[in-house]
């Protein structure tokens, strides 16, 4: 298995993108790819990435339905930023990559995603796309959304957590 390089050349990244940007924090990207080549063995040289915070995730109920289908769930895996933020990370490899990431990128908040290319000093990343924040999923048919004080006024909070 090949060592990883530790330079990440990021390109085609909109400043409005770049300020929330996982890939520009130093390290992430070969941190997260070096331990998913650890695991799992040799990455291709060419692949595609969709990079997402676990907490957008969390916040709509778990991964899409959508997601979980056009994933394979040993190429995906959550990895902690240095300040101690999980993200979740998809890679895509493939004839269908491309296709893949395309339909996966809108269905998550606040994701990221790139063509990756690997060379013998550099792991270079163009962006291919972002979304910022998606719609939130509405409530099922005939249950309203209810608030975090109503949840506690009935007790039903308390009784979940006891």
């Amino acid at each position: 298995m090949s060592l990883l390089p530790q330079t990440v050349k990021v390109t085609g990244v909109p400043p409005h993108v770049g300020s929330w940007s996982v890939a520009q924090i130093p390290g992430f990207v070969p941190a997260v790819l070096g331990r998913w080549q650890r695991e799992h063995g040799e990455l291709p040289r060419h692949f595609s990435l969709v990079m997402c915070p676990q907490v957008e995730v969390n916040a709509r109920g778990g991964l899409p339905p959508e997601v979980t289908e056009l994933t394979d769930p040993r190429l995906r895996c959550r990895h902690f930023t240095g300040c101690h933020r999980p993200y979740l990370v998809i890679l895509f490899t493939g004839p269908e990559a491309e296709a893949q990431r395309t339909r996966v990128l809108p269905l998550l908040a606040w994701c990221e995603a790139y063509q990756v290319c690997i060379e013998q000093n550099t792991i270079h990343l163009h962006f291919a796309g972002a979304t910022e924040d998606t719609e939130a999923p509405a409530p099922p048919p005939g249950q309203a959304s209810r608030a975090l004080k109503d949840l506690l006024a009935s007790g039903e909070l308390v009784r979940i957590l006891a």
